[in-house]
């Protein structure tokens, strides 16, 4: 199983990502854009494995709070001759606990995870062409902003279902508040 730990969006943020999605398409972007049902915030990437009660322990070891999540701002990342599109969140103390914290147990059961920094984000499009009339600066302000609260954190399966890209949620761990 292709696996990744991720927290799945409120309905009112994925609103506003498909309202960034449709001002892209307004200005005749051409890409692959992420569905509507699998927008969510990638946390960890555990990729092909088949060890799936490790998977499950570490998000049963958490123990964090929940919070506030808000997105921020939008860009894109060059790949190759296509970019990739994406939103923004604001990375607040929580989210990189939440993240790191989450890390830290899965590599605790043994699992080999990428190195480089966390950078989150919401992926929009891929492979994308830009035409030279793109308005860069009228994108930007494309998302509104929005925020939900965070409570739960998702190990979800990614496979090709009837060609279609398709993230299915396994095991849901929740964030416990100590108040």
């Amino acid at each position: 199983m292709r696996l990744f730990y991720a927290i799945l969006l409120s309905e009112e943020m994925k609103r506003a990502l498909v309202g960034a999605q449709d001002f892209l398409r307004a200005q005749g972007i051409q890409g692959n854009y992420t569905r509507h049902e699998n927008l969510h915030l990638t946390l960890a990437f555990l990729g092909e494995t088949d060890r799936l009660s490790a998977a499950r322990r570490a998000a049963e070891q958490l123990g964090e709070e929940p919070f506030r999540l808000s997105l921020k701002g939008v860009g894109s990342f060059r790949r190759g001759d296509s970019e990739l599109f994406w939103a923004g969140v604001n990375l607040t103390s929580e989210l990189k606990r939440l993240q790191s914290v989450l890390s830290g147990c899965l590599r605790e059961e043994g699992f080999s995870l990428e190195n480089r920094r966390f950078q989150p984000h919401l992926t929009l499009a891929r492979e994308v062409r830009v035409p030279a009339s793109f308005d860069r600066e009228a994108f930007s302000s494309s998302v509104s902003p929005t925020e939900m609260e965070v409570r739960v954190v998702s190990l979800m399966k990614s496979e090709r279902i009837r060609g279609v890209l398709t993230y299915t949620e396994i095991f849901r761990g929740s964030l416990i508040s100590k108040k």
